[in-house]
């Protein structure tokens, strides 16, 4: 999948919880914004809530969660 397919692909889970795994390690959260070079995401870590960049290089896959109550 090219890039520009990648970022219409998340551009339309936007708002949705989503998880993001990547070479790196998996993350779920709330879907923010989808650019070409990366992804942003709100997510909980340690009970905070953050915000995470994600480069799009980096992401092996993304799953639009379902039935996972409330967004954060």
């Amino acid at each position: 999948m090219s890039s520009q397919n990648f970022v219409q692909f998340a551009s339309e889970h936007k708002g949705e919880e989503v998880e993001v795994i990547t070479s790196q390690g998996t993350y779920t959260g709330t879907l923010e914004y989808a650019g070409s070079d990366h992804i942003i995401i709100r997510s909980r870590i340690r009970g905070r809530i953050v915000r995470l960049a994600i480069r799009v290089a980096l992401i092996v896959g993304l799953f639009r969660l379902i039935g996972r109550g409330n967004p954060l």
